[in-house]
């Protein structure tokens, strides 16, 4: 079920619509060009994906803090569901600050005009950089993942970690 070539490609986009239930994507960040935005690659998944199909993106925060027109196609046919701001050190010694989206596919956002999207401040999770290992774990990784587990499938609000907000495509898709 792999398919080498472009995620583009209509004929590989034809193979796979409407074949998968989950779909999880890291695409490549900072790419030149036309249609080739963090967004247009989480958005052609979004469009291949079964409806109410789930899909998580990991992207560059600036893909939910930054205004782009993508966002208007995504929710009109599909909800943001949620928002986790992840540790500015993911990707050590990489730069690059991300957040992990998770969408419903073919579910437009607007459908329930009172739907809130869950925004989690995921920043702390309890690793530590160390000089020849990288990111290891500090001792508490189990206890922060079920406290984050618990609260996203909850969609509880917890003061500084979590909230619930109804957002649109011009808004800050983050939990900041």
């Amino acid at each position: 079920n792999l398919y080498q070539g472009s995620c583009f490609d209509e004929a590989i986009t034809k193979e796979v619509s409407n074949r998968a239930e989950v779909g999880m994507i890291n695409p490549p960040y900072s790419q030149k060009g036309e249609g080739l935005h963090e967004l247009d690659f989480v958005h052609h998944l979004l469009n291949c994906i079964k409806p109410n199909g789930i899909t998580l993106a990991i992207v560059p925060m600036s893909c939910a803090t930054s205004p782009h027109p993508i966002k208007d196609k995504i929710l009109e046919n599909h909800r943001l569901d949620a928002v986790m701001s992840m540790p500015d050190s993911v990707f050590h010694p990489i730069g690059v600050v991300t957040c992990i989206m998770v969408f419903t596919a073919h579910v437009p956002h607007e459908q329930n005009p009172f739907y809130k999207s869950w925004f989690g401040y995921w920043k702390n999770d309890g690793y530590i950089k160390t000089k020849h290992k990288g990111r290891i774990d500090g001792g508490d990784w189990k206890n922060i993942e079920e406290s984050w587990l618990e609260a996203y499938f909850n969609r509880s609000e917890i003061p500084g970690v979590s909230v619930l907000k109804k957002v649109n495509s011009q808004d800050e898709w983050c939990a900041e």
